[in-house]
């Protein structure tokens, strides 16, 4: 690290930051958001969790925005964010941040609808059978949890996602240098 560091700031009149520089297995160093596991190039854990937030901050409990525009914000925001760390190699850490606002919004349309036979009418017009409909909706179960039920993703399925709300998803791309979507990164 020494002899690195000389180097830099008498050979290139660079400064280090000794703060975030170091020495380590390349696992343990996450630069530019990034980071090195097993040989592949992944979204680091910090980077992971700060998208996971700004998914939850895009998409409100309560909002007064039409879901179209708030989908049209998450949009700008994941297309720059996906592209960005695209060179990655994992597709499922993408998956992941899709899924997640998938859910965020199910949840948001379930509490739409404040009462559960309202509920039952919109998923049943959205092609769900009734029975399945009204055991799940009528189950105790709260918004989080029912925005996670097989009836609520049947009726907003990605599919429905993709053509009704415009959702890019960019983990069905299928780059040359990604890994098969199966494979997930353990990260610590």
């Amino acid at each position: 690290m020494s002899s690195i560091k000389k180097f830099i700031e008498k050979k290139l009149k660079l400064k280090v930051n000794d703060e975030k520089s170091k020495v380590a297995k390349s696992d343990k160093v996450k630069f530019l958001g990034m980071t090195i596991v097993n040989g592949f190039i992944s979204i680091s854990k910090a980077a992971l969790n700060k998208a996971m937030e700004k998914v939850k901050e895009l998409t409100p409990r309560g909002s007064h925005k039409p879901t179209e525009k708030a989908m049209a914000e998450i949009n700008r925001w994941y297309n720059g964010w996906a592209l960005y760390f695209s060179m990655t190699q994992y597709p499922a850490q993408l998956r992941a941040i899709e899924s997640h606002l998938r859910r965020r919004l199910r949840a948001r349309f379930v509490k739409q609808q404040k009462k559960p036979k309202h509920l039952v009418n919109k998923l049943t017009k959205l092609g769900v059978n009734k029975k399945m409909v009204s055991k799940t909706v009528y189950s105790n179960k709260g918004t989080w949890r029912l925005s996670h039920t097989r009836t609520v993703e049947q009726a907003y399925s990605n599919k429905w996602f993709r053509k009704q709300m415009n959702q890019s998803i960019f983990s069905d791309q299928d780059l040359p240098h990604w890994v098969s979507l199966k494979e997930w990164v353990k990260l610590t």
